[in-house]
């Protein structure tokens, strides 16, 4: 497989002074190599990041036919042979058909990789699907299992987005936009004994389609599981539910539901039991903040942090995408305007947990590009990042936290 030499950047990393840190700081970003055929407005549609592997979406590629999508797969080959990202796989499914947009949505976990193949939301509603995909002792990756929604239902777009933990994946559907019906979220079990994945649990929200078209986005971590309810187009807050798994009774119980979001696709992340959500109307002239959610010892949930930029925007879209992993939080917002109607420069705003301190913006990683921020993951104080224009090549970038 032909890709583009990967390149090592320097690019520079906007930090708040805080506690005498410098104003500024030079952070060396990766760029993955591309491949050939990945094609432009696609590539890094979604990523993932696990332990020197990484994976990029790449919905829009010609497979079996126009946008049936396709997943790369990098390993980190250490020195002294390389030192680098290479590409070792290109997945796509079986069955394969045109308009799948296979890639929209990825996530990976302890050797498997779960993927989306799911219309926009906007589309009329149709069988969509996810694939999970292992990687087996020869370390290929093959196609294990294809999760379906139940026929007959009426609840929106199968795999609007997923999650895997383990041996547990999450599977939504995203209702009806304009707030017909409300969607629902599939917890699929792995049975180590028979080798098999098994549907264990169909979620659904208390509160109605008034509260939100549930199923948006989903985040599982462990026995916790984080869902999104948004209202779209009726301008309304949203809401966002939490899930928690008894082991003993081997049910999913609703722990909290959080309301008066303030997003128009609510964006969310977990780890452990802190939930972070993204609210990018919200605060004064809409620039857009990040609320954290902690679990208490009772089980209950409360707001324990409003995360703003230092230097917040008018409509600056704060909070669009978020990301959470142990002492780090990640959030996508504009930071450039120079008096313009629209926003120019979209970066990822850094932040950081300090035992007894809470959490301070600790920099931000920005590459002049408007389109910075399509994607996030992160894993072990590395990220990736990808930026996806329409009409050209996607890019993925790897920035190590310090």
């Amino acid at each position: 497989m032909n890709v583009r030499p990967h390149r090592l950047l320097l690019i520079l990393a906007v930090g708040v002074v805080v506690g005498g840190l410098p104003l500024r700081a030079w952070a060396q970003i990766e760029e993955l190599p591309r491949p050939e055929t990945a094609h432009a407005g696609s590539f890094g549609v979604s990523v993932a990041l696990g332990d020197s592997i990484a994976a990029v979406g790449a919905s829009g590629e010609t497979e079996c036919g126009p946008n049936s999508g396709a997943v790369y797969v990098y390993e980190r080959v250490p020195r002294p042979q390389f030192d680098g990202w290479r590409v070792t796989a290109r997945l796509t499914p079986r069955p394969c058909r045109a308009n799948a947009f296979f890639g929209e949505h990825i996530a990976l976990s302890d050797g498997r990789l779960l993927v989306s193949a799911s219309s926009e939301y906007f589309a009329e509603e149709r069988s969509n699907a996810a694939y999970m995909f292992a990687r087996d002792t020869t370390g290929r990756w093959q196609q294990t299992t294809r999760f379906t929604g139940e026929p007959g239902r009426t609840e929106g777009l199968f795999a609007a987005d997923i999650d895997l933990d383990g041996d547990r994946a999450v599977v939504s559907t995203s209702g009806s936009t304009e707030g017909d019906y409300g969607g629902a979220v599939y917890v699929y079990d792995y049975d180590s004994a028979s080798g098999a994945w098994a549907r264990t649990a169909r979620l659904t929200g208390s509160q109605g389609v008034e509260a939100g078209v549930f199923g948006q986005t989903v985040a599982l971590h462990g026995d916790r599981l984080s869902v999104a309810a948004s209202t779209y187009f009726k301008r309304r807050p949203g809401t966002v539910y939490v899930f928690r798994h008894d082991a003993d009774t081997a049910s999913w119980r609703e722990a909290a539901v959080l309301r008066d979001i303030e997003a128009f696709q609510i964006d969310l992340d977990l780890y452990d039991a802190v939930l972070v959500v993204g609210e990018d109307r919200a605060g004064d002239g809409n620039a857009g903040h990040a609320t954290v959610y902690s679990e208490a010892e009772d089980g209950s949930w409360a707001k324990s942090h409003t995360l703003r930029p230092a230097f917040p925007y008018e409509s600056g879209g704060f909070g669009g995408i978020v990301s959470v992993e142990e002492g780090w939080v990640l959030a996508t917002g504009y930071d450039e305007q120079l008096d313009k109607e629209f926003n120019i420069d979209r970066v990822v705003y850094v932040f950081r947990r300090r035992e007894g301190e809470g959490w301070t913006q600790h920099t931000i990683l920005d590459v002049g590009e408007v389109d910075f921020g399509a994607a996030l993951d992160q894993n072990k104080g590395m990220v990736l990042v990808s930026s996806v224009p329409p009409d050209e090549p996607g890019t993925v970038y790897v920035v190590q936290l310090h």
